[in-house]
């Protein structure tokens, strides 16, 4: 007896005593991880620096999903804070160039001010002339100004939820002819003379779609503007209404300059061109599509594009049709769910 005390006392003791050493080793090991998350997520506060990521093979355990989950987020957030440090570069870089011409066109009515025949060859005829100008020139760029803050401010606030939209059914037919008859207006305002070129209506179908009327012309007006813009004089044109197994397809085609392959998945970026000169001629500040984008994703759709160089583009606006709805709450931006066609 003993002995066989002795020797449950000395296994007991050799037992615990390597329990001790691999349960220390597994959890260093296991928690080894979780040491590597917290040094690079230090060294992420120290240097600013949101290119590093964790690196962790075992993705099956607790501890690397989570590891794949900070490295989501940290992609995420880098992708956010780069959005962001463009939207700024770009903003600044937009209004930049109409406050340069403001602040010139101020400076030399300053000077016709202080002097009415402006330097000692100008006669009081031409200095009227260039006030009348300048004036002009500073209405424009104010208005140009003005327009892209708008712009600005109603993405931001779909970004933060605060834009809502008021819900009600509309009938897009109707929508369609209002913005056929504005397009036709602005043909003239782009391009010089109204027949300049071909404003069409294609198919003309019924739809019945729930949203927002007003910002469903805006969407049609953004689309209708760009092919305008970009369809060279003596070209078409065409808008379209269909309705396709339980979808409205709003579509808006040019034979216009056309957008590459590559360009078209940028398109709906903010001040992103295809053209950046000739669309800053023009007053556009890249922002129109990405504002049509987000409106139809509000109403449970979307914008699709399609084009070939040198051939023209054809934008799609995608609407569920309307279907009877108790709830008249209106629709937060910000928790929408772009909904389409596969």
């Amino acid at each position: 007896l003993t002995q066989v005390n002795r020797y449950l006392i000395l296994g007991t003791t050799i037992s615990i005593v390597l329990a001790a050493i691999i349960g220390a080793f597994l959890a260093r090991r296991a928690l080894a991880p979780i040491d590597t998350i917290t040094e690079t997520a230090d060294a992420i506060t120290r240097t600013h620096d949101l290119g590093n990521r964790i690196d962790i093979r075992d993705n099956a355990s607790e501890v690397g999903r989570l590891a794949a989950t900070f490295n989501e987020m940290l992609d995420r957030i880098q992708h956010l804070f780069q959005t962001q440090e463009r939207l700024i570069g770009d903003v600044s870089h937009e209004l930049r160039t109409p406050l340069t011409t403001i602040q010139g066109n101020i400076e030399l009515l300053r000077r016709m001010t202080a002097s009415p025949t402006g330097n000692g060859n100008l006669r009081l005829e031409d200095a009227s002339e260039l006030f009348r100008e300048s004036l002009t020139e500073v209405q424009a760029e104010s208005e140009r100004m003005n327009k892209m803050i708008s712009d600005l401010l109603l993405l931001a606030q779909a970004d933060s939820g605060a834009l809502q939209i008021q819900m009600a059914p509309v009938e897009m037919d109707t929508v369609l002819l209002a913005v056929y008859r504005q397009t036709r207006r602005l043909v003239e305002h782009y391009k010089g003379k109204p027949d300049a070129l071909d404003i069409r209506l294609g198919s003309e179908d019924q739809a019945l779609v729930r949203g927002d009327r007003d910002r469903l012309r805006q969407v049609l007006m953004n689309l209708t503007e760009n092919a305008v813009k970009y369809t060279p004089e003596g070209g078409a044109v065409t808008i379209s209404l269909e309705n396709r197994e339980g979808w409205v397809c709003v579509s808006v085609a040019d034979t216009g300059i056309g957008i590459s392959e590559e360009q078209q998945a940028a398109i709906f970026e903010r001040f992103y061109r295809t053209d950046k000169a000739r669309s800053r001629e023009m007053g556009g500040s890249g922002l129109g599509l990405s504002i049509a984008q987000r409106i139809a994703q509000a109403h449970d759709g979307k914008v699709t594009v399609t084009s070939q160089l040198g051939v023209g583009s054809t934008f799609t606006l995608w609407l569920p049709e309307y279907e009877e709805v108790l709830s008249e709450t209106p629709i937060n931006l910000k928790n929408t769910v772009i909904a389409g066609p596969q």
